[in-house]
């Protein structure tokens, strides 16, 4: 059971039993205690000494009641309204405890429910600082209604390099009635958020954007992108180009219409420059120079005269002029258990055929 429900029914029976208890007690004190009746002058003197007592007093001139110890009775007085005054005060504590739970276990449709009603306020301050940070950060590569590739830059005309995020398999609303599927898919967006993604030249590379990574972003900022992306609305999406418009020195073209440049792209890397960025982990490609894994060769004329492994030489033997080729996309594929990984991104490596072919193309031209 939920422990609001318990919290809520433990405060509303000690609510009762507190009213109880305090009704028996006026009940009991009305029951033992009798009406008091004020007492003046010789009533007084009468009520604390026997007839015949002699009192003394300090001057024959005039006679002064003495007056009597606390009674018991009076300081008992109007205890009766204390008890209700006290009893109210507990009543009013309790029972503003007992119908806060009592708001935390109301149906969400109810509208009165205090924790539904806290979560809604802080998405919707979570939506609206994503928003602004998507129109400052996220703008130039995904565009204005997010739809990244599907969007054209009005300078250009070419397609934006960012990825759709504004796109069903996105939206909170198609994956809610799948948790697992839900958290997966938030999980990739925080990921990919906060790490960013490396892409090879002249492909754009998103930056990595959490604090974690060396990014300007907070864990909190980053829930609050997510939260855009996923539970922000059309009339969200729309807003962006409004808070661009209110951006200082934001241009637009003889349309009027804000203009998207996400910069030149960067110059195609050399095969040399893509060798010494993706192969040097294992290898080293300087003469007499071991590479960082013992098992690695060195590359400084590999494409010419290896050395070569048993399987690479009987490939390279068959006259197949694409040998090194499909050594570099796949090399588990040829020899089995090798430690080197698969590079050819259509087979599930990270580089595409052009890369790969630059690569090779340099191996082999080393000198």
């Amino acid at each position: 059971m939920d422990a609001n429900v318990l919290l809520a029914g433990a405060s509303l029976i000690l609510f009762l039993v507190f009213i109880a208890y305090f009704g028996y007690l006026i009940y009991h004190q009305q029951q033992v205690e009798p009406e008091e009746k004020p007492t003046y002058g010789v009533e007084l003197l009468q009520q604390h000494y026997a007839p015949g007592d002699t009192v003394e007093q300090p001057t024959p001139y005039w006679v002064a009641p003495i007056p009597a110890a606390p009674d018991p009775l009076e300081i008992s007085a109007n205890l009766d309204r204390k008890i209700i005054a006290g009893a109210a005060m507990l009543f009013a504590i309790f029972g503003l405890v007992g119908g806060y739970f009592l708001l935390q276990i109301l149906p969400d449709s109810s509208g009165l429910n205090l924790r539904a009603l806290g979560a809604e306020r802080q998405l919707e301050t979570q939506i609206h600082r994503g928003k602004n940070l998507y129109a400052n950060f996220c703008w130039n590569c995904h565009g204005k209604t997010g739809q990244g590739l599907g969007e054209k830059s009005t300078e250009t005309g070419q397609p934006l390099p960012g990825k759709p995020l504004n796109k069903p398999d996105f939206k909170y609303a198609n994956l809610v009635s799948d948790p697992a599927k839900l958290k997966t898919t938030e999980d990739f967006i925080r990921l990919r958020v906060t790490r960013g993604k490396p892409n090879p030249p002249p492909n754009f590379s998103m930056p990595a954007w959490g604090q974690s990574e060396g990014g300007p972003f907070n864990d909190e900022q980053v829930s609050q992108l997510i939260a855009f992306i996923m539970r922000g609305s059309d009339d969200d999406w729309a807003d962006i180009v409004t808070i661009r418009e209110h951006l200082e020195g934001v241009p637009r073209d003889a349309k009027g219409q804000l203009v998207v440049d996400p910069g030149a792209p960067p110059k195609a890397p050399t095969g040399e420059d893509a060798a010494r960025t993706y192969c040097v982990t294992c290898h080293s490609f300087d003469d007499g120079t071991a590479s960082t894994v013992p098992q690695a060769p060195n590359l400084a004329h590999y494409g010419t005269k290896g050395p070569l492994n048993d399987q690479v030489k009987a490939l390279k033997a068959s006259g197949d002029p694409d040998w090194l080729f499909k050594w570099v996309s796949n090399a588990p594929k040829i020899k089995p258990g090798i430690i080197m990984p698969v590079w050819l991104d259509k087979e599930g490596g990270t580089l595409d055929e052009a890369t790969i072919r630059s690569i090779v193309q340099y191996l082999q031209d080393y000198k």
